[in-house]
């Protein structure tokens, strides 16, 4: 997944990375679903 391609700007993807660093459990979760399913 490409950031330029889904265009999410850079605010958004640190927000999300540091949610998903401070929430180990929802990190795991994300990794194991599917592609369709993570951009949702």
């Amino acid at each position: 997944m490409s950031i330029e391609k889904d265009r999410f700007d850079n605010d958004f993807l640190c927000s999300v990375f540091d949610y998903l660093v401070s929430h180990e459990f929802y990190a795991k979760t994300f990794l194991v679903k599917s592609k369709k399913h993570k951009k949702i």
